[in-house]
């Protein structure tokens, strides 16, 4: 499902259950789940990733 799929869904429950949402309430839901799509696209890439090696750094002589 895609984010605007998702904020379209929230945006139709929240009018059923019988809420008023303001455009400041539009814009922070849209804001929310643009942020978390990236977040959990910023974690897939991580988990994905290749592993990080740390070695030790050569001393100066």
């Amino acid at each position: 499902m895609t984010p605007r799929e998702i904020e379209l869904l929230t945006i139709a429950k929240l009018e059923h259950d019988g809420h008023q949402l303001e455009a400041v309430e539009l814009r922070k839901l849209k804001r929310q789940l643009e942020d978390g799509a990236a977040l959990s696209k910023r974690y897939r890439e991580m988990m994905t990733g290749p592993v990080y090696r740390w070695s030790k750094p050569v001393p100066r002589r």
